[in-house]
């Protein structure tokens, strides 16, 4: 598939199969994240990658117990009510992989390095026939100062993208997008 085509066609997939992703291609999907743009060439990305099922399962429980008690502070997530509301809802997708990339706040552009990175593994997982899924639901129980010791990640990194992975049950059309908003174009 060429870029332009994965472009196109990369949707965030929420819907995976039971098949497992081989650490080899999950140690590629990172080596092509970090080709990435970065400030300063500061480079400021860390990883957590989780392929246990049962710790996903956990985290997505605690994940979802946390919004439903908060969701007075975060209005914006009133309208996911009806999906927390469900037992059954998996915060994470039921996938197989969870990867969370960190950032190290002590550069200025974590968070938009961060960003970029996880559009060249989102595209890169889409090439490869692996769907993706950013996940700001895992934000509030993913950078706590527990998890991340339980998982080395140091103090001085900030979560910036948790994000599913898995091979997709099905295929989806092309996403729908409204035409760019151009504020100005200057010619001469």
């Amino acid at each position: 598939m060429n870029i332009l085509e994965c472009i196109r066609t990369r949707r965030s997939i929420r819907t995976y199969t039971d098949r497992h992703i081989e650490e080899e291609t999950l140690r590629e999907l990172l080596t092509l994240g970090v080709k990435a743009a970065t400030g300063s060439n500061e480079q400021p990305w860390g990883f957590a990658v989780i392929q246990d099922r049962e710790e996903i399962r956990f985290l997505s429980e605690t994940a979802r117990a946390w919004l439903l008690e908060n969701l007075d502070a975060y209005p914006y997530f009133e309208q996911y009510r009806e999906w927390l509301d469900k037992p059954s809802y998996s915060v994470f997708n039921h996938a197989d992989t969870l990867l969370l990339i960190y950032g190290d706040t002590a550069s200025h552009w974590y968070v938009y390095d961060c960003t970029l990175c996880a559009a060249n593994i989102m595209l890169a997982a889409h090439s490869m026939g692996i769907g993706s899924c950013w996940l700001g639901f895992g934000e509030h129980v993913l950078d706590t100062p527990e998890f991340k010791r339980a998982h080395n990640v140091p103090g001085s990194y900030s979560l910036v993208c948790p994000m599913s992975l898995g091979y997709s049950k099905g295929k989806l059309p092309p996403s729908e997008r409204r035409d760019p908003l151009v504020f100005s174009w200057q010619k001469a």
